[in-house]
């Protein structure tokens, strides 16, 4: 597509390097075409936790089976996470989500017509690899074509994106369902990853001019250098039990816990899910505000999402504790502050060239998608094992959590052990970036 020249502009950025950036309309183009792929993201990552009563009820699925169909888009995502971040950094952003956006169309037309379990599975899991570099796709078009000033504020507007995505299936679906039951709502989600495949091919400009310095097997051995950082390991255990069992729980579990543990219907439990979604948006848009102010007086951003994680523990072991008499009130404030847990990325980040933005934010994402595979099943496996040891399904549903949240406190306890505002200053060392 062409562009108008006046909407863009060539400017030498802070590291000396000339840089490409996008103006005005374009500007605001090149945003919403790809928040709005990554709403479709996830929509898909938290619809299961809507459809769950009437796909056990249709199916008769255990509570193991129900787990691993839903996480079927946390292995494919985490699994599809290393080569879309040489595929970023190799041919651009624009070209590799409007290609992959096209799997999950076709993910969710077989999930809307699968006659069986393993077509179901199937579905779901190409779902997952379709929408794998929605976020990451978006976080590279910015770092490439907006000014560094807006870097903050342009990740928290996508994360408020990416909960209007789960806001749009939790009471619009239940209201759809019975018009359309969960495979028509499928059928028409496949239609819209169509409509954002092509706005990305055609909307955007081409921008960006493949990278062909390297090798892709050169460029996969940055992964190397970033796995060996010490700093990115006082991190990756965070974000892959904390931030990725919130994100197996949210995307699936909290709607039987209000319907199996609470007892409420299967519509209460979908509005109530609506209101963490809207809290969990508000979360981010206070903490694009908050890190922006602690950034700018020269404080420890870092400290925000210690403190933020840390009591959004407390919360959880309450609700647990609680069980059937947990509150609404209890989740939405958990979700207000477990969304500190996004800046795992850019803490993660600190340490690494700009060169390898693609690969180190996809290094951690990969971890972070297995975390949340395994503890979206595990959870799945732990109540029908408890079930079978004769607790009764609200309680074994409360040990399943109850083992996560001591992994989650562990996995907290080791990011704050001493050290933690210096070890991304150990220095990415020179060979590495080389190879990088």
């Amino acid at each position: 597509m062409q562009y108008n020249p006046e909407n863009v502009s060539r400017e030498i950025g802070p590291d000396g390097v000339e840089h490409m950036y996008v103006n005005g309309s374009l500007a605001m183009r090149m945003f919403i075409i790809f928040a709005a792929a990554y709403v479709m993201s996830y929509a898909f990552r938290a619809i299961n936790a809507v459809i769950a009563q009437p796909l056990v009820q249709e199916l008769g699925l255990t509570a193991g089976q129900l787990g691993f169909l839903a996480s079927a888009y946390f292995l494919s995502f985490a699994i599809m996470q290393l080569p879309v971040g040489v595929m970023l950094d190799r041919y651009g952003p624009r070209r590799v989500e409007a290609v992959l956006i096209g799997f999950a169309a076709l993910g969710a037309l077989l999930f809307a017509v699968a006659d069986s379990y393993l077509v179901l599975w199937l579905g779901r899991a190409l779902i997952g690899v379709g929408v794998s570099a929605c976020l990451m796709a978006a976080v590279k078009a910015y770092s490439l074509y907006f000014r560094p000033h807006m870097q903050a504020s342009l990740s928290s507007w996508m994360l408020v994106a990416g909960s209007l995505g789960a806001l749009t299936v939790t009471t619009p679906v239940e209201a759809a369902l019975p018009a359309l039951g969960w495979r028509g709502v499928f059928g028409v989600a496949a239609v819209l990853c169509v409509l954002a495949g092509l706005a990305l091919w055609f909307a955007l400009p081409a921008l960006f001019k493949p990278q062909k310095t390297q090798s892709v097997a050169d460029m996969a051995q940055g992964y190397r250098a970033i796995y060996a950082h010490p700093h990115f390991w006082r991190v990756a255990p965070l974000a892959m039990i904390t931030q990725g069992g919130f994100m197996a729980f949210h995307g699936l579990w909290v709607g039987p816990w209000f319907t199996n543990v609470i007892g409420v219907s299967n519509a209460q439990a979908a509005q109530n899910m609506f209101w963490i979604s809207a809290v969990l948006m508000l979360g981010y848009l206070a903490l694009g505000f908050l890190t922006k102010r602690v950034s700018k007086a020269g404080g420890d951003e870092d400290q925000i999402m210690l403190i933020g994680m840390g009591l959004s523990l407390l919360v959880f072991a309450v609700q647990i504790v609680q069980g059937a008499q947990s509150s609404l009130w209890g989740w939405l404030i958990h979700a207000f502050l477990i969304s500190s847990g996004i800046m795992t990325y850019a803490t993660c980040n600190k340490p690494f060239p700009k060169k390898l933005t693609g690969r180190s934010s996809t290094a951690l994402n990969l971890l972070i998608f297995i975390g949340a595979f395994s503890i979206q099943w595990g959870i799945g496996i732990g109540i029908d094992i408890f079930v079978a040891l004769g607790l009764d399904s609200t309680d074994a549903m409360r040990l399943s959590l109850g083992i996560l949240w001591v992994l989650q406190l562990f996995s907290w306890i080791w990011y704050a052990r001493p050290g933690r505002k210096t070890s991304h200053l150990i220095p990415f060392g020179v060979e590495q970036q080389h190879r990088g």
